[in-house]
C-alpha cells in the first residue's frame, strides 16, 4: 500500500495533465493525422508510411510512431482524440517505466519522486498531448536502457543485442536521434566486464552492432528496394531515397548549420489584412548560439530543467553511492546508463547547429527525472546522518527557479502568476532555512522537507499547465507559463475553427461535385495544404512538392500526362506554405504550365470570401506575417465553370 498509493496518485496526476482539455489540440499536426487516415484502409499505404490515400508521397519520418497512431485510430475510430491517445498512453507508460527502473536500484522513494518529476516535466506534458513522435521515442529508449542494464549485469549477448534492437526500433521512430544512446549501451556493457578478454568484447560488440544496423535500416532499405513506381515518393528528399532522408533531412540538416533552416510551423494559415497585429508566440525553434550553455538558457531550460540543481545533486549521489566497495554492481550500471543518456543528449542538443525545435529537449526528461528522484531520497538520508546538503540543495534549486521565472516575467509581482511563483520559491527558501533549526528526528523537519519539495514543484507545474489550460502551437508545442496570463481564446478559437471548416467545406464541396472520374481530388503545392483536405474527406489529395513544397517529384510533363489520362482535373497554386522561397523555386515550372494550360476557376465557386485572386494574402509564420501568392484553382480539363 505504501508503494501503490503514491504511485497511483502520480499516475493520476500525469493522466490529468495529459488529458484535460485535450480536445483543444484538435488533430495535432495534421500532416501526421492525414497519414493516419491514409493508412487506415490500405496495407500498402501502411507499410510504406504514405501521407496521402493515393500513396503519392510518404511522410518524412519513419513509420513506427505513426503506426501506433494508426492502431489507436483502428481500435477507437479515426478522430482527433484517438490519434492523440497513442502519445498519452506512451507518456504514461514512460512514467511507470521510470518508476520501475529507479525503484529496482535506488528504492521506492526515489522511484516515486522520479515518476513525479517526469509527470510534471513541462515539455514532456506538451509532447504527450501532441501527435509528434517524441513520446514513442522516449518509451523505446527506456526499453533500450532497461535491456542495456540487464545486459551489463548478466554479460549476456542476447540482452545486448536486444538493447541494440530496441535502439534500432527507435531509429524507425525518429531516425538518428535514437542512435545517440547506442554508444552508452556499448560502453556500459564493456566497462561492466573489465577483466574479460579483448576478443570477448570485440566479438560481442560486433554482433550487437550488426543487429543495430540491421534493425535500424531494415525499413529504409525495404522502402528503397521497392520499385519507385510501386511505392510513394520518399518525402523531403531530392533523390527519392529513404536512406537520404535519414542522412540529410533528418540527419545532417538537424546537426549541421545551414544557410537557410526550414521555418517553424506557423500558428495559422489564415489570411490577414495588411497591418494586422501579430500576437506574440513562443519561439518554436532554438536558434540560440550553440555551445555548452545553450540548454542553460531560459528558452530551453524552462521546458525541462526546473529541478536541475536537484538532479545534479542526484547524479553526484548516484555515483557516490555506487562507488562503495559493498555496493552492488547493478547500481554502478544504472548510474552509468542514466549518466550516459543525460550527457550524450545534452551534448548533441547543445552543439547541433541545424533545425532544432525547442520540444526536442523532451528526450532529456527521463534522466533528469531519475536523478531528481535519487536526490530526494539521498538528501533525506544524508540529512538524517548529519550531512548539511539538504537545505543547501533546496536553496540552490530555489535560486535557479528564480532565474528561470524572472527571465519569463515582464512585471514581477504585479500579477497573480508572479505572486504565485514568488510565494512558492519563498516557501522553499524559508523551509531550507528552518531545517537548520530542527534536528532531523523532529517531525517538523520532515514537514519542512515535504513543503519545500512541494513548493519547488509549483513552477514546473505552472509551466506544464500552460499547455493544458491554453492551446499551444499544436505542431511544435512549447510550454510557457506566461501564456496563463492571457485569457482563454475559446470563443475566438471556435470562431476561427468554424470559419476554416466552412471555407474547407466550400472548397471540398466544389471539388467533389466536379471531380468526375479523376483519381485525385486536387493537386496542391505542399502537404500542409493537403493535410486538412485529406483529414476531412479521406480522398486522395496530391502534395506536388511534398511537405515543404520543394521536393522534385513532378515535372510539367507529368502534370500534362495526369490531366490527359483524366487522373487529375484540379490544381491549386499559391496559398499557405512553410517555405515560400523554396516552394516557389521548385514548383515554378509546374505553375507556369498550369497557368498556360489550365482555366482559372471563379473564386466565388470555391472560396468562402470569393475575393479577387490579386488580393494580398498573408500568413503567420511564427511571429511574422509573410506575404505569399494567394490561392488559385485551375481546371486542367478546360471546361467552363
Amino acid at each position: 500500500m505504501k508503494t501503490v498509493l503514491p504511485l497511483s496518485l502520480v499516475v493520476a496526476l500525469a493522466a490529468l495533465a495529459r488529458t484535460w482539455q485535450l480536445s483543444q489540440n484538435d488533430f495535432g499536426r495534421q500532416y501526421y493525422a492525414a497519414g493516419v487516415r491514409s493508412m487506415l484502409d490500405s496495407w500498402h499505404n501502411f507499410i510504406f508510411n504514405a501521407f496521402d490515400p493515393a500513396g503519392f508521397v510518404s511522410i518524412d519520418k519513419p513509420p513506427v510512431a505513426i503506426w501506433l497512431q494508426v492502431a489507436s485510430a483502428k481500435l477507437f475510430g479515426f478522430g482527433a482524440l484517438s490519434i492523440l491517445l497513442a502519445q498519452v498512453m506512451a507518456g504514461l507508460a514512460a512514467i511507470l517505466f521510470v518508476y520501475v527502473l529507479v525503484e529496482k536500484y535506488w528504492g521506492r522513494t526515489a522511484g516515486v519522486m522520479a515518476a513525479l518529476a517526469l509527470a510534471l516535466s513541462p515539455v514532456n506534458v506538451a509532447v504527450d498531448r501532441s501527435n509528434n513522435t517524441e513520446s514513442c521515442l522516449i518509451l523505446v529508449l527506456l526499453a533500450g536502457a532497461w535491456l542495456a542494464m540487464r545486459a551489463a549485469e548478466t554479460g549476456r549477448l542476447a540482452m545486448l543485442c536486444a538493447a541494440m534492437a530496441a535502439i534500432g526500433i527507435g531509429f524507425n521512430v525518429k531516425m538518428g536521434t535514437a542512435l545517440v544512446l547506442a554508444p552508452v549501451v556499448a560502453l556500459t556493457f564493456s566497462l561492466a566486464r573489465p577483466a574479460a578478454p579483448i576478443t570477448w568484447h570485440i566479438g560481442r560488440q560486433a554482433i550487437a552492432g550488426i543487429v543495430l544496423v540491421a534493425v535500424s535500416l531494415s525499413w529504409a532499405i525495404f522502402f528503397d528496394l521497392a520499385p519507385a513506381r510501386d511505392r510513394p515518393y520518399a518525402g523531403s528528399t531530392k533523390h527519392n531515397s529513404m536512406l537520404e532522408l535519414a542522412l540529410v533531412h533528418n540527419g545532417a540538416a538537424r546537426v549541421l548549420a545551414t544557410s537557410s533552416a526550414n521555418p517553424s510551423p506557423a500558428v495559422s494559415g489564415e489570411a490577414a489584412p495588411a497591418g494586422a497585429e501579430v500576437r506574440s508566440q513562443p519561439v518554436m525553434t532554438d536558434d540560440s548560439p550553440t555551445g555548452i550553455l545553450r540548454l542553460f538558457r531560459p528558452r530551453a531550460a524552462t521546458q525541462f530543467a526546473w529541478l536541475f540543481p536537484l538532479a545534479l545533486a542526484g547524479l553526484v549521489f548516484a555515483w557516490s553511492d555506487a562507488s562503495g566497495p559493498a555496493t552492488p554492481a547493478s547500481r554502478r550500471i544504472s548510474a552509468a546508463v542514466w549518466t550516459g543518456w543525460l550527457v550524450m543528449y545534452w551534448i548533441v542538443l547543445s552543439f547541433a547547429g541545424g533545425l532544432i525545435h525547442t520540444y526536442y529537449v523532451a528526450v532529456l526528461g527521463p534522466p533528469l527525472a531519475v536523478f531528481s528522484g535519487i536526490a530526494v531520497a539521498g538528501l533525506w538520508s544524508r540529512w538524517k546522518a548529519g550531512e548539511p546538503y539538504l537545505p543547501l540543495i533546496i536553496a540552490a534549486t530555489a535560486g535557479w527557479q528564480t532565474y528561470l521565472c524572472v527571465a519569463q516575467s515582464d512585471r514581477i509581482g504585479s500579477d497573480w502568476l508572479s505572486l504565485t511563483w514568488l510565494t512558492s520559491i519563498g516557501i522553499a527558501t524559508i523551509c531550507a532555512a528552518a531545517l537548520y533549526l530542527f534536528p532531523p528526528q523532529n517531525r517538523l523537519a520532515k514537514l519542512f522537507v515535504v513543503a519545500a519539495i512541494g513548493a519547488l514543484l509549483v513552477s514546473p507545474a505552472l509551466t506544464a499547465a500552460s499547455v493544458v489550460l491554453r492551446r499551444p502551437n499544436i505542431a511544435t508545442p512549447v510550454a510557457n507559463m506566461i501564456a496563463l496570463l492571457a485569457p482563454p481564446e475559446t470563443e475566438r478559437a471556435a470562431l476561427r475553427t468554424s470559419r476554416l471548416e466552412a471555407s474547407r467545406q466550400k472548397l471540398t464541396g466544389y471539388l467533389i461535385a466536379n471531380r468526375e472520374a479523376a483519381n485525385f481530388l486536387v493537386a496542391v503545392p505542399n502537404a500542409n495544404v493537403a493535410a486538412p483536405l485529406i483529414v476531412s474527406t479521406g480522398l486522395p489529395v496530391m502534395a506536388m512538392g511534398g511537405y515543404l513544397g520543394d521536393d522534385p517529384i513532378l515535372t510539367p510533363a507529368d502534370i500534362e500526362r495526369l490531366a490527359s489520362d483524366r487522373q487529375l482535373r484540379f490544381v491549386m497554386l499559391g496559398g499557405f506554405t512553410l517555405a515560400p522561397a523554396k516552394q516557389a523555386a521548385a514548383l515554378d515550372p509546374i505553375a507556369r504550365w498550369v497557368r498556360a494550360n489550365g482555366r482559372p476557376v471563379d473564386p466565388k465557386l470555391w472560396r468562402l470570401s470569393g475575393g479577387s485572386s490579386s488580393s494580398p494574402y498573408r500568413i503567420n509564420l511564427g511571429n511574422e506575417w509573410v506575404e505569399v501568392p494567394p490561392p488559385e484553382l485551375f481546371d486542367l480539363w478546360g471546361k467552363v465553370n
